[in-house]
């Protein structure tokens, strides 16, 4: 889970930004315990107008971690989506997160711009107690950085100069796991790094991956299979099951001729020319019976609530970080709540941090009584800069509704629209 992110100088972010997760217990449905006597919220609520810098957090937090795990073969490639705010683009980017591996907390700061990572350093504390992880410095181009290894993690001489030798300007220590090979002593390093692989997500997870070859690994997995159909049911969608299936493809020559020609690579092509389909089909149920009905005759709302179902068994099987963005669009009010209840009262502590539009989640007693899991992003209009704000930061009297204080403009974050009237010839 993520204790804390602050972030400075990156995408509409020009000043430094903190998210704070931390809260107060004891343990609910809500908050998981950390440490001892440490709670965190499990859930996160993002809101404000379009182009407020609500999916930027996302984009930076999901940044930070990718950095984390991802190496570089060559030291001129540039860092992937290293963009600094417009008006500072000559200074470093600066990111912070505070997280938990293994239930054990760490605390990673690094400054990078497009070319180098500048500054790392990681601490982690084992037995509740600070201690180095390693930290780094830049030396300069084509110079190797100057690295320092904590002593509990009691690596060998050779060893840490195979990282040093090993770590180029334009990546992180950590990522070293994933280009080089090493002995036992390095056990720490892959802990790790196995940890964040296996339990912190790209923003929206899997769902680039398409979702028929996602459904197919789900109905091969009995436990999963079962989950699925359960939450289809229970979300009042009419279907009891799926199955994947295999459908000829009529392709008119035509067609063939035109696919044929294009400056496509050949196995692009020739997956375009196959003489068959692989899709999904669902059982959909009446009081007249069953009948099939295919993944592409299924309504939007549908098909996106499928794709956040992934997410959802992982974030109540294990402990999972998980950045949904605009969650609940395309879906029924009544859905999206139902989906997050489904997660607070059957998770442990895995997190999920999301951006929405559904402002009606405001007027929940769930979240107004607990207003730190919300935060209002808007534009600064002097700077053009994202500011975030915690709702309990606003000493809203608890007698007053964070939805109705939001509505009328009371907290920010929301649009200021011209008038309706349109004149062409002013």
């Amino acid at each position: 889970m993520i204790r804390d992110f602050w972030v400075q100088n990156y995408l509409s972010i020009s000043d430094k930004q903190e998210l704070n997760f931390v809260t107060k217990g004891p343990e609910s449905e809500l908050v998981a315990e950390v440490s001892r006597g440490v709670f965190v919220n499990k859930l996160a609520i993002l809101y404000g107008a379009n182009a407020s810098g609500k999916s930027n957090i996302l984009l930076a937090m999901d940044k930070i971690f990718e950095l984390l795990i991802t190496p570089e073969i060559d030291a001129n490639e540039k860092i992937p989506n290293a963009y600094p705010f417009a008006l500072t683009k000559n200074e470093p980017i600066k990111m912070h997160v505070s997280f938990y591996a293994n239930d054990c907390r760490h605390d990673y700061d690094v400054e990078f711009t497009a070319k180098y990572i500048l500054k790392e350093t990681l601490y982690y504390y084992p037995n509740d107690s600070k201690a180095l992880f390693y930290e780094r410095t830049f030396a300069g181009n084509g110079i190797q950085a100057n690295i320092k290894f904590g002593s509990n993690l009691k690596l060998l001489v050779k060893t840490q100069e195979r990282i040093r030798e090993n770590t180029l300007n334009n990546h992180s220590i950590l990522s070293i796991c994933n280009k080089y090979s090493f002995k036992e002593d390095i056990e720490p390093f892959m802990v790790l790094y196995n940890w964040i692989m296996n339990h912190y997500h790209n923003i929206d997870g899997d769902s680039r991956r398409g979702i028929v070859n996602e459904l197919k690994e789900v109905y091969n997995d009995e436990r999963k299979h079962k989950f699925y159909n359960a939450m289809l049911q229970k979300a009042d969608l009419n279907i009891i099951d799926f199955k994947p299936i295999v459908e000829d493809r009529n392709i008119p020559q035509e067609a063939r001729e035109i696919i044929q020609k294009q400056n496509f690579p050949e196995t692009v092509k020739e997956e375009l020319l196959l003489p068959t389909m692989e899709t999904i089909s669902f059982t959909n149920n009446s009081e007249n019976g069953s009948f099939e009905v295919p993944l592409e005759l299924q309504s939007k709302g549908t098909q996106v609530f499928i794709r956040i179902l992934g997410t959802l068994y992982d974030l109540i099987t294990n402990n999972h970080v998980y950045f949904l963005d605009e969650l609940g669009e395309n879906l029924h009010y009544d859905l999206l709540l139902y989906y997050l209840n489904v997660f607070l009262f059957n998770s442990e502590k895995s997190q999920l941090i999301i951006t929405s539009q559904e402002t009606t989640l405001l007027s929940q007693d769930l979240i107004n009584e607990n207003r730190g899991l919300v935060w209002f992003v808007e534009k600064d209009k002097e700077t053009a800069s994202s500011k975030y704000a915690r709702g309990d930061s606003f000493g809203l009297h608890k007698n007053l509704s964070l939805y109705n204080s939001y509505k009328i403009g009371r907290l920010g974050a929301k649009p200021e629209l011209g008038s309706i009237f349109i004149d062409l010839d002013e």
